[in-house]
């Protein structure tokens, strides 16, 4: 267990079960896998591309600007997701969510810097059993998806009001693959009633850890990770039929 001190308290990050962890791998499309050594940081690789495939998020996309606005607008985002944890948790849901900033270059030196959406519901969770299907984007991620997202959308809008952050309009709520969203952060995911960092590198001078203590959270796992591609034809090493070992 590691724990980060901050001025709101302590965080404390446990190293998650084997049961979660095959949680996460059957959840994912493409599963997961565990590095024989730890490279860059990170223990785990989350496989976002499989052969030409790719896994696919819904980016909620503001308006350009300049790389400078893009940069800090990336910052509040992570710290706005960061705060919006602890509430969207308490909804319940039991499939799997990761929030992710993003930024893209585009031409004339303009830049992209939104948020970008991956999640996967449980058939079995209230966020499928309870509300409606939404075919706009439950029909790509399944039945569940739209609950999710839009559920976490308003805890966002929420953290901005309370932490004075402002967020800029989106102009469009768009399926992107994984590549078409250029630098993509990896900082948190929830599974459940867990809430997971996948983050490489801990530093007691990262803003998100006050700013999640500060919604009362205490205790997560640590899956450091990254986004990682591997061929087709090593699908059923990430994702296997059975339980496997990870």
């Amino acid at each position: 267990m590691k724990t980060v001190q901050t001025p709101q308290g302590d965080v404390y990050l446990h190293e998650p079960t084997l049961e979660l962890l095959r949680a996460v791998r059957e959840f994912l499309p493409f599963g997961a896998v565990r590095y024989a050594s730890t490279q860059k940081g990170a223990d785990y690789g989350l496989v976002m591309q499989c052969g030409e495939a790719e896994l696919r998020g819904v980016k909620q996309q503001p308006v350009d600007c300049d790389e400078a606005q893009s940069r800090v607008s990336y910052q509040a985002h992570s710290m706005l997701i960061a705060h919006s944890l602890g509430s969207y948790r308490q909804c319940g849901f039991a499939g799997l969510f990761i929030p992710c900033p993003y930024m893209r270059a585009k031409e004339g030196g303009r830049h992209e810097s939104g948020i970008a959406y991956f999640g996967y519901p449980s058939t079995r969770g209230h966020e499928s059993q309870e509300y409606p299907y939404e075919p706009a984007f439950d029909g790509k991620f399944g039945h569940g998806f739209t609950t999710m997202m839009t559920t976490f959308i308003r805890t966002l809008q929420a953290s901005s009001k309370e932490m004075g952050i402002s967020m800029a309009r989106p102009i469009g709520m768009d399926i992107r693959n994984r590549m078409q969203l250029g630098s993509l952060g990896f900082g948190f995911m929830v599974l459940g009633p867990h809430i997971f960092s996948l983050k490489t590198v801990i530093s007691e001078q990262d803003p998100v850890w006050t700013v999640l203590r500060s919604t009362g959270v205490t205790d997560i796992y640590h899956l450091p990770s990254v986004p990682m591609a591997i061929r087709e034809e090593d699908l059923h090493l990430a994702k296997p039929a059975g339980p496997g070992t990870l």
